[in-house]
């Protein structure tokens, strides 16, 4: 396969490895619509206001505030007065201290929303009870916060009150800088005025979703069609026919019992998803990532893949190589094995974020039976 064909399937891998990771709510919060307002303090001093509706698919976020810090006896002081507001996969922030804007489009946001969507709550629960223990935090004994039962979460030195996805209280003490967060007032299903999820229009807003394609992609993937298009746009002279992606057919079913039944070191699933024709999980280890995906192979031809290294491994040819983040789209640094199973059709990538050598990733492809 071309280098650069073989490239954005990968950066397609990586596009579905965010999504089995980094999936979004359908319901950000728990509670339909209302407003929050909560006093800043510690080294920044002021107030926050939160305004949404439709369970946080729309919400309207002000901040006034002024914070100081001191570096080796030199004062710094910043002010802050901005704007930011989100209505489904839009979203726009207003700096008006310099009177000037960004907009553009919350990236998955679709795929996520999809992928969550089909979870039970049960399901989803447990997916966020995993992604906290894998990041080093901890559930508390709940707490009340003005008459408000609260969950407690401590993580990285941050420590917070939740209540129905709503965060009423906070405490961070890191490298001698103290930020905390205490509710002011809340005022849960409360109605909110339509305007309040309009971006203002006397700012010149900065497209953010076409400054990333000027700079190749400066906020990663973009989207799934984003990588889709790009590799159904290419010049067919160039480099390959302008064809879609065709679905793998190893059966979804199957794909999912054998992640079940598959682990390695202290990892732990995060997900397992099928979307754009392709069958993804995800494990995590403190920052560490894997990530295994089923493609058909009839999107790729791997015979002249200059960039990764060809071999055989237990009867399967295989490819490893490095996964370069200013070549790839922003993927992020790391490696990536290819196994060949001319049975199903297929290819099994394995991607390690940071990098994994090929010894590691070829222990976990002989743990994997496909």
């Amino acid at each position: 396969m071309e280098i650069r064909k073989m490239k954005n399937l990968l950066i397609v891998v990586f596009a579905v490895f965010c999504l089995t990771t980094q999936a979004q709510n359908v319901k950000t919060y728990a509670i339909e619509s209302g407003h929050l307002n909560i006093e800043l303090s510690g080294n920044t001093v002021g107030t926050r206001e939160l305004w949404w509706d439709d369970y946080g698919q729309k919400t309207c976020e002000l901040e006034k505030s002024t914070t100081t810090t001191k570096v080796f006896g030199m004062k710094d002081v910043v002010e802050t007065h901005k704007l930011t507001i989100i209505v489904k996969d839009k979203f726009w922030t207003v700096d008006y201290i310099d009177n000037s804007g960004v907009k553009g489009t919350v990236p998955y946001y679709n795929e996520g929303q999809e992928y969550v969507g089909d979870m039970s709550e049960k399901e989803q629960q447990e997916f966020a009870d995993n992604l906290l223990e894998q990041m080093g935090g901890s559930k508390l004994e709940s707490e009340k916060v003005k008459g408000y039962d609260c969950d407690v979460i401590e993580i990285m030195g941050a420590k917070s009150w939740i209540y129905k996805g709503l965060v009423l209280k906070s405490e961070t003490k890191m490298l001698g800088v103290t930020a905390n967060e205490m509710l002011s007032e809340l005022k849960p299903n409360s109605s909110v005025s339509a305007s309040k999820f309009v971006a203002p229009t006397n700012v010149s807003y900065t497209d953010m979703n076409s400054a990333s394609q000027q700079m190749g992609g400066g906020t990663g993937f973009g989207s799934l069609s984003d990588a889709y298009s790009e590799m159904e746009n290419e010049d067919e002279d160039e480099y390959y026919d302008d064809e879609p992606l065709v679905p793998v057919e190893y059966p979804f079913t199957k794909f999912k019992e054998v992640i079940a039944n598959f682990s390695y070191l202290n990892y732990t699933c995060m997900g397992t998803n099928s979307i754009g024709g392709m069958h993804a999980s995800s494990f995590m280890s403190g920052m560490n990532s894997i990530m295994v995906a089923a493609q058909s192979k009839q999107n790729a031809e791997m015979d002249q893949a200059d960039a990764f290294e060809k071999f055989k491994h237990n009867g399967h040819t295989c490819y490893y190589g490095k996964m370069d983040d200013e070549e790839d789209g922003g993927a992020g640094d790391g490696t990536a094995l290819l196994v060949d199973y001319p049975s199903h059709d297929m290819y099994i990538m394995i991607v390690g974020i940071p990098e994994l050598s090929k010894t590691e990733l070829l222990k976990i492809s002989d743990k994997l039976d496909f």
